[in-house]
């Protein structure tokens, strides 16, 4: 991923004599390197303030230079005192994405094969991340930036452990603001090991929740959409309990959103016209097409898609995405228009956040006013890219990172797709 921190940095005016492995930098220094105040410093660390994108830049290039890293305590105890609602403070005209879904600590473990019954096996590493498929689209869609900026939040449930704090904290490290009523925090964070073998694929195991539930709900009575381009997207694994809450979605201006993973396959068989007819983007992949009977490959399964777009005559998404492993991804508009896009060859290390680095990367585009052809590509090399790093979220790439690979310098953004039918 390529490092996007640049900009004038001035000396510090104490401390600058300083270096080793083991100084302790504080703000103080920090502010001092970059020429600003202490509170500045601060803006940048937590996210909760805009702070213009020069002097951020100055800050991120002292934090950088002088290996600064915030005491962990202090981490958790800012976690601790966030509040539990989005930032109003925020441009009334940046996109902003919303994402439901439980927030994880992942361990994963680098094997060169899975383990037989009763035998040990020696791990290359075992590395402490944050996973969760909302989570890691929130984070990924965060991290972009112009000219695909997204305000990012997630409405999840966490607990009172040093996990969820140290959870919270990274999140809001990534510009991630969460969404948790102060009442409703109990129990610890979920966990989950992942053993990603050497070529790249991996085998999950998580345990039952032991957190409450997503409180959607409450949000939606909180917040009013009206005048902006705000989306409410649902990880997989939320859907079938947040279901019935679609219609109030849509009812108060959200455009709504969904992707697949952890979706069961007969709940989707079951519920296939409430998911068309609720839904303005929809992310299936390739297995999703057996589920939908929509063909015997994946290219009759996106050509059907596109004639029922056509047939449609109600509802129906503006935009149907399906992700294809490593023949990249397809999008079916609306108008029964398919684009495809190819994913880009890379050394493959950890597939776990592949598909949600996809989702990220499309709608911080789609939510820009982009069409599906831009969007896709963006999307497959955000995807693609997040396989060369242990973790689900580890590779957080910048535009200028992803239309480079994508193939997009000096390609004009395209106007987004509309839903003829609802024009």
């Amino acid at each position: 991923m390529a490092d996007n921190r640049s900009g004038p940095v001035r000396h510090a005016k104490r401390g600058a004599s300083r270096s080793g492995p083991t100084t302790h930098w504080t703000i103080d220094d920090v502010a001092s390197r970059a020429g600003v105040s202490k509170g500045t410093v601060s803006n940048v660390l937590n996210g909760k303030v805009h702070v213009a994108s020069a002097t951020k830049a100055r800050v991120d290039a002292a934090i950088a230079e002088l290996g600064y890293r915030p005491a962990e305590s202090a981490r958790s105890l800012t976690a601790r005192k966030r509040p539990a609602d989005f930032d109003r403070r925020l441009d009334p005209s940046q996109a902003r994405l919303t994402t439901v879904g439980y927030v994880s600590v992942d361990f994963t473990a680098a094997l060169d094969r899975l383990p037989h019954r009763e035998e040990r096996r020696l791990a290359s590493t075992i590395h402490k991340s944050i996973g969760g498929p909302a989570a890691n689209v929130a984070a990924i869609a965060a991290g972009i930036g112009e000219p695909y900026a997204v305000a990012a939040s997630l409405i999840t449930a966490i607990g009172v452990d040093q996990d969820s704090d140290w959870a919270a904290a990274e999140l809001s490290r990534r510009h991630v603001d969460l969404i948790v009523p102060p009442d409703r925090r109990e129990g610890r964070i979920n966990r989950a090991l992942v053993l990603v073998e050497g070529d790249g694929r991996r085998t999950i195991v998580y345990e039952p929740s032991r957190l409450g539930g997503v409180d959607v709900d409450r949000f939606l009575d909180a917040v009013d959409p009206a005048g902006l381009t705000w989306c409410l997207h649902f990880e997989g694994y939320q859907l079938p309990a947040q279901a019935a809450l679609l219609p109030k979605a849509r009812a108060r201006g959200f455009i709504t959103s969904m992707q697949v993973t952890g979706l069961p396959a007969d709940w989707l068989r079951r519920h296939r016209d409430e998911v068309f007819s609720r839904f303005d983007i929809v992310t299936l992949h390739r297995e999703s097409l057996d589920h939908l009977d929509l063909g015997d490959s994946a290219a009759a399964g996106i050509a059907r898609l596109a004639e029922q777009a056509m047939e449609a005559t109600g509802h129906w998404p503006s935009v149907v995405v399906v992700t294809l492993g490593n023949d990249g991804a397809a999008a079916v508009t609306a108008n029964g228009a398919v684009f495809r896009a190819p994913a880009i060859p890379v050394a493959v290390v950890d597939t776990t956040g592949a598909g949600d680095s996809f989702v990220g990367g499309f709608l911080a585009a789609w939510l820009n006013g982009c069409g599906a052809e831009e969007s896709i590509r963006l999307a497959c090399a955000a995807g693609s890219l997040q396989v060369t790093r242990f973790g689900a979220q580890e590779v957080r790439p910048d535009a200028e990172t992803l239309r480079r690979h994508a193939g997009l310098a000096g390609y004009a953004p395209q106007a987004a797709a509309t839903d003829p039918k609802s024009a």
